[in-house]
């Protein structure tokens, strides 16, 4: 029994030491020191050290403790599980976070205490099923989908001096059969929209949602955990692969808050390379391609916040595409014309260099293609619309190009026509015959002057001159 004793106190003195590291403070004592695995009580057996209990003999005088530990629990239902309980026990200077169903769970439990907590991320922070005579007081509830939830015959229960920041529905009491005030005051709403015109620090009007008569206008209790929002920037174009995607020019903003001690700085590295303080935004430079980001937050009594990263994209070079039209072609004031056997290229004069860029094109309206190789227009003559773009890796694309070209196989047709000479008889040539055979004027011919053996005659000049139709 003395080893068991001796082996307790040892691992606790530990703890202790190492809260000047670890913890941070809220009403006054240690938040938390040690990491637990989620705790599950059944019945007052369950009140043992592995259960997180350090001391207590669970009497109203002498409450079992569970102090100091923090249960961040993302694939487990819950933080800690009390279960059919009488004995009197208080939970106090833990966190629980990120829980699938609550961060504390009191079924059918008489005579807790949750004090000096920090709550968040979870679906939901405290919930009561069929639990009556508790207490939860100086908590911080965070960010949760609901705050305090008093289930089933859950009745007599007091929620005093509490501070609920950013939740979903802050709490559910549909009976009102437990009290959200007491003489000291009620709790800190932060979507608590009424006044406080005699400067008594309560709100002149209650807390409807919950009846809280005296809500406070100012947290009486701190979150001392530092969260950096993720990175902010001018844009919303995700890559394929997730990631922001970026050029050198655009601000990239890391912001943080630490209702606690206040935030003293935020830490942030660029591919793995140094810590930097933030002082503003961040600019990424080099060759496109992927950068990662990590940063953290840093409190006035030195809490971090876990590291995070954040993904980016760098692509600097937004992707310019040309049509080169082979030849024969022809320009004139209607547009370019071209044959079925004119090639047709698309050229890209810019594109990232990180990936692999293509080109897209369609024609009158039809499916999109990739473009690999010089096509040709193999289709009726006439007016046809061609669209054509190109894409980076990272998603980034040019605005879409539209040309029309008219394609034209077809030869001339030549027509012509010529009056006819003076002689007995007039052709027309290219003309349309009559149907009747027309009467025919002949010209009386000149008499012939004398002349030599080697003079060449020429015919009259006809009376019109001939001319061809295209």
């Amino acid at each position: 029994m003395g080893r068991k004793v001796a082996l307790a106190v040892s691992v606790v003195t530990i703890a202790i030491l190492s809260a000047g590291l670890a913890g941070g403070q809220v009403g006054g004592g240690f938040l938390w020191w040690g990491s637990h695995e989620p705790i599950y009580i059944y019945g007052d057996a369950d009140f043992t050290f592995a259960n997180g209990v350090l001391s207590g003999t669970g009497t109203e005088a002498d409450p079992y403790v569970i102090e100091g530990w923090r249960v961040e629990a993302p694939n487990a239902d819950y933080g800690i599980y009390v279960d059919h309980t009488t004995r009197y026990f208080v939970v106090r200077n833990c966190v629980m976070e990120r829980a699938r169903i609550a961060g504390v769970y009191l079924n059918s439990v008489h005579n807790a205490r949750i004090q000096f907590c920090q709550i968040s991320l979870s679906d939901t922070a405290i919930c009561f099923l069929n639990s009556k005579g508790n207490e939860i007081r100086g908590c911080a509830v965070s960010e949760c989908q609901y705050g305090v939830v008093m289930a089933a015959d859950s009745r007599d229960n007091v929620v005093a001096g509490n501070s609920f920041f950013e939740n979903g529905i802050s709490g559910s009491d549909p009976e009102r059969w437990n009290q959200w005030y007491d003489e000291k005051g009620g709790n800190y709403w932060s979507d608590y929209k009424g006044q406080d015109k005699n400067n008594d620090g309560f709100g002149d009007e209650p807390y409807y949602p919950l009846w809280d008569a005296k809500p406070l206008m100012t947290s009486p209790v701190e979150r001392t955990e530092v969260r950096t929002a993720g990175p902010s920037y001018a844009g919303n174009l995700v890559a394929p692969d997730g990631s922001l995607v970026v050029t050198s020019q655009t601000p990239i903003t890391l912001q943080s808050k630490d209702p606690g001690s206040g935030l003293a700085e935020i830490k942030y590295s660029i591919d793995g390379g140094e810590w930097t303080t933030y002082a503003g935004p961040i600019f990424l430079t080099g060759d496109d391609g992927p950068r990662k980001v990590a940063y953290y937050g840093i409190d006035h009594l030195g809490n971090a916040e876990p590291k995070k990263m954040a993904p980016f994209l760098l692509d600097n070079h937004t992707p310019k595409t040309v049509l080169d039209i082979g030849d024969p072609k022809h320009k004139d004031e209607r547009g370019t014309w071209v044959t079925s056997a004119t090639p047709l290229s698309l050229r890209r004069t810019q594109e990232s260099t990180y990936g692999r860029t293509q080109t897209y094109y369609r024609i009158d309206g039809g499916n999109w293609h990739v473009y690999s190789s010089p096509f040709t227009l193999a289709m009726s003559d006439g007016a046809h619309e061609m669209s054509f773009y190109s894409k980076n890796a990272s998603g980034v694309a040019e605005a879409i190009q539209t040309i029309v070209l008219y394609k034209d196989d077809a030869p001339p047709s030549t027509r012509g026509s010529q009056s006819a000479p003076t002689s007995s008889v007039g052709v027309t040539v290219g003309a349309t015959m009559p149907t009747t055979k027309p009467v025919v004027a002949t010209a009386p011919m000149p008499a012939a002057p004398a002349q030599t053996a080697s003079t060449t005659t020429h015919p009259a000049e006809p009376q019109t001159p001939s001319s061809t139709e295209f």
